[in-house]
Order: C-alpha cells, then sequence, then structure tokens
C-alpha cells in the first residue's frame, strides 16, 4: 500500500545543499514550462466549462477582446478546482505527525524548535500529486511566511522541512516535450485518497459548499451564466463558485451562499477554535519579522499573539454578531468595524492581557498584528493564509515571461544560471541589509529567490542566518502596488550597482529599464568617479550585444508578476502620471544618447503601448496586474514597415514636445514669481489633459502648433490662466492644437503636466 513515509532530518553538513544549486534551477525551468504548457492547453479548448470562442454577439475588434477574456476565464475555471484538489490533497494525503499548536504551547520555550522538525517526509514518485496540484503547492511555497504559518497551524512541518522533490520532478518531466508523466501507482493512490481523478478536466462540472445556516450540503456550479453582453464587464453575470458574483440558495433553509457569506463562515469557524480549543486564530504563529519566538508571559513581547487573545475574550459575542440567522454581519469588513470598537473598551483590553492595568487602546505593534489576522479573510474563504486563487494568477505572469525568454534552449543555460545565482546572492544581501526598503528582483534573480523559497527550510535557515540582527525570515511578497514597485526597482538598480562597484543590474534594453537607469548614470555630474565609469561601460557593452539590443523583449526584465493597483484614488492615479512622465523623459533622454552612437530606438514601441496602460488606465479595478512586458508584446504584432515609419515620426514629436518643456520650465521661476508649484497649488485636481496630450502626440506623431489666444489679466490668475483643450481632429492629418496662455510677454505651454514635472 502507498504512503508517506517520514525520516529522520541528517545532522551531517554535507548532507544537503544550504543554498539555491545549479541543477535546481534547471528543474525549476523545466517546471515552469509545463505548467506553461497545462496553461495553453487549457486556454484554448474551446468549449470548456461551457465557454466557447464565439458567442455570436461580438465582431471586430470587439471579438479579438472577447476571445482573449475567455481564455482568461477558462483558465481561471481551471485554477479554481485546482485549488479544490489540492485542498483535499493536503488534508487528505500529506501526514500530520506533529499535534495541532495551541496557545499555550506558542508560550514555551519549545516553541523556538518548531522550524526544526526532527523528521521530514521521504518523496518517491508514487505519491507525486498531478501537475495541476503541484502549480498550486508551487504557488503556496512562494508566500513563505504564509506558507510555514499554514505548516504550523496543520501540523505538517515534516512537508516543510522536505520542500519540493527536486530530483524526483527532473525524472518525471520530458526535458523536450516537457510533459508530465506518473506512475499509475501514483495516479490509484491520488484517486483513492483524494476522492478526485487524476485529469482535473474529467472531474464534474459541479462542487459541493456548506450552507453557512444550516450546514447542508449544497453542489454549485463552477461556473453559469457564461453570456458576455459587455466585454468591458466581463462574465458580471456569471454565478458560479469560480465567478466574481457566486451566488447559490440553500434548498434546505433558503439561506443565499455568496463569497462573503464563505469567508464569514472560514472567521466562525476559526473563532469556535481558540474558544473551545485554545487554537491560536491565523495570522498569529510568528512576529513581525515572520520568525516563530516562544510568546513570555509578559504581554509587551507577545503582540503577535494577542489578536488570538483579544477573539477569545470576545468569542461569543462576535459569533452571535456574525449568526446568519441574525442577519446583522454580511462581510469581513463589518467584522472589522465591530473589532475596532470593542478593542476600545477598558475592560475587554484588561482581559484580553490578563492583567488589570488600565489601557486605552492597543498597541502599534498590537493593531497590525490585529490587521494581520483579519488579512486571512479578506479574499480568501479558504483554509489557508492565503487566496491560492489569486497567488496562481499571479504566478503565471512569471511563468509566461519565463517561458517567452526561453533559457532551455538557450546554448549557454549553465553560465546563464551561474551568473544569476551570484546576482541573487547579491541581492539578497542587499534585502538583509535595508530591511526597510523594497528591493525588487530582475526575471533571473527572481527565478533563483523562488528556486531558494522551494526549500522552505534551507530557505529559513539562510534568511536567518543573514538577518540575525534582528532575525528575520525575508518574504516574498506577491501582491505590490506597481507605483511602489517601480520605485523599488530604481532604488535595487542604484544599490545593486553601488555594491557591486559599478556592475548594471538590469541587463535589459527595453524602454522602461532603459529609463531606469539613465538618471542614476548620466544625471548627474559624477563623471569622475571609477564605479560610474565602470558602469556606463557596462551599459554600453550591453546595447553592443546583438543576442541583447535585437530583443527588447526577452531580457530579464523587473519582475512585475506582483504588481497589482490596489485602488483608483485620485492621489495614486496622479503620482502615477507623474512617475510615467519622469520615465519617459529619461527615456527620450537616453535616445538622443543612443542616437550618438548610431543605436536604433525599436523599443520605443513598447513605451508608447505602456503609456496608455501605466498612465492612462481604462476603469483600472482591484487587485489588477500590470504588466509591462505583456503590453510591450502588442507593439511587435504590427506591421514592421508601418511600425518603423510611425516610430521615427514619434520620436521627433517626443524630442519637439519635450523641447518645449525644457523652455517653459526655465522661464517658471520668473512666471510664478518665484513659486514653480503656484501653478499646482492653485489647482484642486490634476486632471487627464496633459497626460492625453503626450498620448495623442506619442500615438499620432504629429506636430505642435503653439496658438496664443489667452492674455492674463492681472496678478493671481493662477489657474484660471490654464486652459486644456485638446481638439480630437484626425491626428494624422491635422496638426494637434493645443492652447497656451502669456503673460508678461512670455509664451508658454500651461499644461498640468508641466506642473507635474516641476
Amino acid at each position: 500500500m502507498t504512503s508517506f513515509l517520514l525520516s529522520d532530518v541528517s545532522t551531517s553538513p554535507s548532507s544537503e545543499p544550504k543554498y539555491v544549486t545549479q541543477k535546481q534551477c534547471v528543474t525549476h525551468l523545466k517546471l515552469l514550462s509545463a505548467f506553461a504548457e497545462l496553461r495553453d492547453v487549457v486556454s484554448n479548448n474551446d468549449g470548456l466549462f461551457g465557454l466557447h470562442d464565439t458567442d455570436g454577439h461580438q465582431e471586430g475588434d470587439a471579438q479579438v477582446k472577447y476571445h482573449a477574456l475567455v481564455k482568461e476565464k477558462r483558465w481561471a475555471v481551471y485554477v479554481a478546482r485546482a485549488v479544490k484538489r489540492y485542498t483535499n490533497w493536503w488534508f487528505r494525503c500529506l501526514p500530520s505527525p506533529e499535534p495541532l499548536p495551541k496557545m499555550a504551547d506558542i508560550r514555551r520555550n519549545a516553541y523556538a524548535n518548531v522550524v526544526k522538525p526532527e523528521k521530514i517526509v521521504e518523496w518517491h514518485q508514487d505519491i507525486l500529486p498531478p501537475l495541476d496540484v503541484l502549480m498550486v503547492w508551487h504557488s503556496h511555497m512562494l508566500n513563505p511566511r504564509k506558507y510555514l504559518e499554514d505548516c504550523i497551524r496543520y501540523g505538517k512541518m515534516c512537508v516543510w522541512g522536505a520542500g519540493f522533490p527536486w530530483e524526483l520532478l527532473d525524472q518525471q518531466i520530458d526535458g523536450t516535450t516537457f510533459d508530465y508523466t506518473a506512475t499509475g501507482e501514483a495516479c490509484r493512490y491520488f484517486e483513492s485518497q483524494v476522492g478526485s481523478s487524476w485529469d482535473n478536466l474529467l472531474d464534474p462540472l459541479t462542487t459541493i459548499v456548506q450552507c453557512p445556516n444550516c450546514g447542508t450540503e449544497v453542489i454549485v456550479s463552477w461556473t453559469a451564466g457564461q453570456d458576455v453582453t459587455d466585454v468591458n464587464l466581463p462574465f458580471d453575470n456569471c454565478t458560479g463558485l469560480a465567478d466574481k458574483g457566486f451566488h447559490a440558495v440553500c434548498h434546505n433553509c433558503d439561506y443565499l451562499i455568496n463569497h462573503d457569506r464563505l469567508k464569514l463562515a472560514k472567521w466562525r469557524l476559526d473563532v469556535r477554535s481558540v474558544r473551545d480549543q485554545s487554537r491560536p486564530m491565523p495570522g498569529c504563529f510568528y512576529n513581525l519579522r515572520g520568525v516563530p519566538f516562544p510568546v513570555s508571559m509578559s504581554w509587551k513581547e507577545a503582540a503577535y499573539l494577542y489578536p488570538s487573545q483579544l477573539i477569545r475574550v470576545v468569542a461569543d459575542d462576535i459569533l452571535e454578531f456574525t449568526d446568519p440567522k441574525a442577519n446583522q454581519c454580511h462581510s469581513i469588513a463589518a467584522v472589522r468595524d465591530y473589532l475596532r470598537k470593542r478593542v476600545q473598551e477598558r475592560k475587554v483590553l484588561q482581559m484580553a492581557h490578563e492583567s488589570h492595568f488600565s489601557k486605552v487602546q492597543p498597541t502599534r505593534v498590537e493593531k497590525i498584528c490585529i490587521r494581520r489576522m483579519i488579512s486571512r479573510y479578506w479574499d480568501n474563504s479558504s483554509p489557508f493564509s492565503l487566496d491560492l486563487l489569486g497567488a496562481v494568477i499571479r504566478q503565471g505572469k512569471f511563468i509566461q515571461q519565463m517561458d517567452r525568454i526561453n533559457w532551455l534552449r538557450s546554448p549557454t543555460l549553465y553560465a546563464t544560471i551561474n551568473r544569476m545565482i551570484r546576482k541573487y546572492s547579491v541581492f539578497f544581501g542587499i534585502m538583509a541589509d535595508n530591511p526597510k526598503e523594497m528591493a525588487v528582483p530582475t526575471l533571473d534573480v527572481d527565478l533563483a529567490w523562488h528556486t531558494h523559497q522551494l526549500s522552505p527550510r534551507q530557505y529559513y535557515n539562510y534568511s536567518v542566518r543573514l538577518t540575525n540582527r534582528p532575525m528575520q525570515f525575508i518574504d516574498h511578497n506577491d501582491k505590490v502596488d506597481e507605483l511602489k514597485l517601480t520605485n523599488g526597482f530604481e532604488w535595487t538598480c542604484k544599490t545593486y550597482r553601488e555594491v557591486t562597484d559599478g556592475e548594471i543590474y538590469s541587463e535589459c534594453v527595453c524602454w522602461f529599464c532603459e529609463a531606469i537607469r539613465y538618471p542614476d548614470l548620466y544625471g548627474h555630474f559624477r563623471s569622475s568617479l571609477l564605479w560610474l565609469s565602470d558602469a556606463r561601460k557596462a551599459v554600453d557593452e550591453l546595447h553592443r550585444q546583438h543576442d541583447h539590443a535585437s530583443k527588447t523583449d526577452s531580457g530579464p526584465h523587473i519582475s512585475i508578476h506582483s504588481a497589482v493597483r490596489l485602488q483608483n484614488s485620485e492621489v495614486n492615479r496622479i503620482m502615477r502620471e507623474t512617475k510615467a512622465l519622469q520615465l519617459l523623459e529619461a527615456y527620450r533622454k537616453s535616445l538622443r544618447r543612443a542616437q550618438k552612437h548610431s543605436r536604433s530606438s525599436k523599443a520605443l514601441g513598447s513605451a508608447i503601448a505602456a503609456v496608455s496602460s501605466l498612465v492612462l488606465p481604462t476603469n483600472p479595478t482591484t487587485d489588477t496586474v500590470v504588466s509591462q512586458d505583456e503590453i510591450s508584446m502588442l507593439s511587435s504584432e504590427e506591421d514592421e514597415v508601418n511600425r518603423e515609419d510611425k516610430i521615427q515620426k514619434t520620436v521627433d514629436a517626443i524630442s519637439n514636445f519635450f523641447d518645449g518643456i525644457e523652455k517653459l520650465v526655465d522661464g517658471l521661476e520668473q512666471l510664478f514669481h518665484g513659486d514653480p508649484h503656484f501653478l499646482l497649488s492653485r489647482l484642486e485636481t490634476v486632471s487627464l489633459a496633459g497626460m492625453q496630450l503626450l498620448v495623442v502626440l506619442l500615438q499620432g506623431a504629429v506636430a505642435v502648433v503653439l496658438e496664443d489666444v489667452v492674455e492674463g489679466e492681472g496678478e493671481g490668475e493662477g489657474a484660471q490662466d490654464v486652459v486644456c483643450c485638446i481638439e480630437k481632429a484626425r491626428i494624422d492629418h491635422d496638426p494637434l492644437r493645443f492652447v497656451t496662455a502669456r503673460r508678461g510677454g512670455q509664451e508658454r505651454v500651461f499644461k498640468d503636466v508641466v506642473a507635474l514635472i516641476t
């Protein structure tokens, strides 16, 4: 009978690698290629899950967009099914020899040894899961702190200590076709234990959810109502479990089940667990640095366990508040608001701290720990500490990038891997030395980083060893605001150059990476520094390399799979526009320098496409992933002859536009009486007019014609003198005319974009 076997952890220093290895990276690339092939097969399977390539209602561009949306939807449904299968495999197959921890266990000194399991799983080919389950497990492990939390919480540290079965996967994945093959015994074991087919697509089109009100099992579809009437609001009318608008009615009690109520059901289950069994709440298994230190009896040092103690105090009240029959609470947001009120009560605080000491409110650290606990439920009704569906979808961006670069087919594969491992070592040192900064990886560094994380025990030990003052378990956040990611990448490039005496970090010549590099290397009078001279020589050598310069979309670009746009606020929009303008200005300067060295400007096509997405988003939604690599791919599909002509016109248009801007900036101080921010202070909001102008210039490559139609009439007019109007003429034939203002005999282009730049 097939089963999981446990073996003792070897204490020999040379028994296992302490760092990422070349062989692991190659196997990881094979695994990612297998995932990419799986996605391609699923997303292009016309009619799968009732989703067809054509709906009969769309034509032209709308049909093309619909087809792309349908492919993404098929994949999302498939991944949702895979997450359910992984959940069953986690609980029914993976062993749990350790007892589930209680709050008293976390207070004991022995809790420090939880990351030193005595036994680990001994992997063999007859217990390997299907490829879709491997894919979800892969994404789970790439959130190292949350994966550690789930392994501690469910007593699976023997699995955490074993890591990914690299050697077996190398044997099971064909190096040419990337087909993943399994033994017959592995198929039989999975099907008998999990109760699902080995092949995801052979499972039923329905699944079962438990009614939060009466506990009855309710059969629901994975997706339902596939007609798309508006491609801008795709699948909004779908009501299956894998759909955003899921809802079903319990046939026993007529209770309406939806995603929010399933999250509340998870919350209620965990509250009962902490009340009745003293099990810690999710998010309460390690300190703010990710290290599971034992909690002393001093509450000053026990902040990360505080949320569990708080919930145990108010458990009865909060269960009454969230009772489905009471119909008072309908979302996790309501639970958060309820807790905010309760923690203001002095009696609750005294009981939560098991002390008569009077406190007015929780400490700052305690509030952070409460928010961390709530975050485990925010977009997540699964038993895990994160939404695995979203994690797999975001990892899909990275997988597509790896598939496009295709390092496995490179004749210099092993040299490339050796170089990326070295870069990763420097990158990790930067993270360890700068815990308050965000270090952003390039694709090659991210591959090595991901590979290291798939050996969780080794990665944890490496992390805490390099950050021992104070000790920190460095996490890998897969949800980062796009603007923060861009700023972090800029900082990382600069820091990497400094610690390596002039080596360049991003070996990529796309418009974005060029724009990031230029201000640091050429924007200041630092030519006397030796390392700066070396850095400039390295960039010049990069451009001379034919394999890099001729393929601007296949270099080790910034890794952007974690980029999300969290909120569509006015402040965030203005900040994104400002950053985009700065990048485009830097890229324009790099183009001028490139022309002096007779280099082409082919990468500008990706810049044009990226402006439309990064700067002028169309109704951005929560958790929208922004992929500049994917955007740049769109430009490569244009007709090559027309594209070259358009690019040259665009280069001229950008030059003309920014020449006008530079002249304006020179006169701003006199124009606004010594205060260049005068205009910005008079504007209530910064409109998109300036950015629209820039996009029109980029897309149409039009000439700029200045018209003096406005004259200032006295002091203090400020924003009233600003007229932002764009004539939407036929931009390929008619010159674009926009309004300028005249004050004191000086002609200047008054645009919001100017205020942003200055």
